[in-house]
């Protein structure tokens, strides 16, 4: 039993480890009148909360890896969040916050996807929560009662949750890291950029940030009258379509958008007594809030292998537009083809042929997509006062390798989302560890644990751990490579990032995103 700010909470103890879980207390309620608009408060308890069940999901078509009859799921009811404390006295322990990812349409904070064992046996307390997702949470409108990031708002009043009663959990709030994944690293990205008070000490980002390409889109002001007429509401009215749209099943609104749409943040318009989460491209920000941070971020080997397993790639490979589609999420090259065909000499030489020089594509794309947005940030991040900025790049391949099992890649490398793995156990892989994989799981959780308890994740050398992990400095680029071997190397794939470093330099003016208007 713990006694917050917001009432009494009772907790069960866990069934795989010496922790107590704290399941499902809300955080905050989706206003029914407008459930694409801003939350609103939760109640104070006015008796004890049973914090006993994992959340209901938001309301999302689950990944294609899920063995399910309905890949729909989820309820509005979902703003719920997860407290994971060790069985321990200790007191002021530091608190890690993991957000997840899933492109923003799918994913949720239970246990299930993210266990926590590996981790609260370090003695730190870990939270993970859900946010809206798709058009509940992403949907970017040209009117004030919809300025897009309502999942970014969500995760914001989550954080600011956390921190106003971890104590209450044995928690320090000025003892707070921040993490997630891919997206979830965006939106983690975002909150470092984002002009809104920081509530938090730390950051880890992995496989993500906010200059990644298919972070932003543009917002869509006839996005409630287009939904409305498919579904059956002819209306030229935007209020009369918000209108008809707040009365329509979840499971309706996300079944008859998830082939049309696709939902990213956006750069919010500007409206009298609207706060804004995004009011500029990432890519321009000076990152107020960076100054006394400290930052842990990197990247798989092989990030993208995952497209030569993805539906919707496999057209892009036929057509031999994969360079071109994937460069058009960031910039815009109308009447500038010449600067596709510069990057393709770059990564393919004079043979255009993207199915027999698959893997050169897949550089391309782990390239653009994750290493070099990661690498570019991070090196911006260690130029901020009081900022220390400590890079990795995971390597190792083995029997928990996240997206290698689920979907049951051949290819020899760690891939996008591969490290998870190692972090949190997972339902779907069920394996016990052998001896490598469980010498991987310790010293990445150690890693992770020394960064969010001390701010550097190796403060000592010791047998598990015997190297020194530097930070970047003003003149050098040190990453720790975490495989079989634990070393420290210098500007991982220096030469392709040397080539991006010139290709943004030159053309930042096309950005496709530009600030955003009153």
């Amino acid at each position: 039993m713990v006694h917050t700010e917001v009432g009494s909470i009772q907790g069960v103890p866990a069934d795989d480890g010496d922790y107590v879980m704290f399941l499902g207390i809300p955080y905050a309620r989706v206003n029914a009148s407008n459930p694409f608009g801003a939350s609103i408060p939760c109640e104070k308890f006015d008796k004890v909360y049973e914090a006993f069940s994992e959340p209901e999901i938001c309301p999302q078509m689950r990944e294609v890896y899920v063995p399910v009859d309905d890949p729909y799921g989820g309820k509005l009811d979902c703003l719920n969040l997860n407290v994971y404390v060790p069985n321990t006295d200790t007191r002021d322990r530091a608190v890690y916050i993991y957000i997840f990812g899933g492109k923003f349409v799918h994913g949720h904070g239970g246990r299930s996807y993210y266990g926590p064992k590996y981790l609260v046996r370090h003695d730190i307390i870990v939270v993970t929560f859900n946010y809206r997702l798709g058009p509940y949470g992403f949907m970017c409108t040209d009117i004030p009662e919809i300025p897009g990031n309502q999942g970014l708002w969500d995760q914001y009043k989550a954080i600011k949750w956390v921190k106003e009663n971890i104590r209450a959990f044995g928690g320090n709030p000025q003892k707070i890291t921040i993490g997630g994944h891919s997206s979830g690293a965006m939106v983690v990205n975002m909150h470092l950029l984002t002009k809104q008070p920081r509530m938090f000490q730390q950051a880890i980002l992995q496989s993500g940030t906010a200059t990644s390409p298919g972070f932003l889109a543009p917002s869509n002001k006839n996005v409630l009258i287009n939904i409305s007429k498919k579904l059956g509401f002819r209306t030229n009215d935007t209020y009369a379509a918000l209108s008809f749209l707040t009365k329509v099943s979840p499971e309706t609104l996300i079944k008859s958008t998830t082939n049309e749409y696709e939902w990213f943040p956006c750069v919010e318009k500007e409206f009298d007594g609207v706060l804004r989460f995004i009011d500029e491209n990432p890519e321009l920000s000076q990152g107020i809030n960076i100054d006394g941070l400290n930052i842990l971020g990197g990247f798989a080997e092989r990030e993208c292998i995952y497209s030569l397993y993805s539906s919707s790639y496999a057209p892009l490979f036929r057509q031999q537009q994969v360079v071109r589609t994937d460069m058009e999420f960031k910039f815009n090259f109308q009447n500038h083809s010449n600067l596709i065909d510069i990057v393709q000499h770059f990564y393919l030489g004079d043979d255009r042929n993207f199915t027999t020089n698959k893997y050169k594509v897949v550089d391309f794309l782990s390239d653009f997509d994750f290493i070099y947005p990661v690498q570019r940030e991070m090196i911006k991040y260690a130029k901020h006062k009081n900022t220390n900025v400590y890079l990795y790049k995971f390597s190792y391949d083995g029997h928990l390798n996240r997206f290698k099992r689920l979907y049951n890649v051949t290819e020899a490398g760690a891939v996008h989302s591969d490290e998870l793995g190692y972090i949190f156990t997972i339902y779907l892989i069920p394996d016990i560890p052998n001896k490598y994989d469980q010498r991987i799981i310790e010293e990445m959780t150690t890693l992770w644990t020394n960064f969010i308890k001390y701010g550097n994740p190796t403060p000592v050398r010791t047998e598990l751990l015997p190297v020194s992990w530097p930070p970047l400095t003003a003149n050098t680029v040190p990453c720790l490579q975490i495989d079989s071997n634990l070393t420290v190397i210098s500007r991982p794939f220096h030469s392709n990032m040397a080539f991006w470093d010139l290709f943004y330099d030159a053309h930042l003016d096309k950005l496709r995103i530009a600030p955003a208007k009153k």
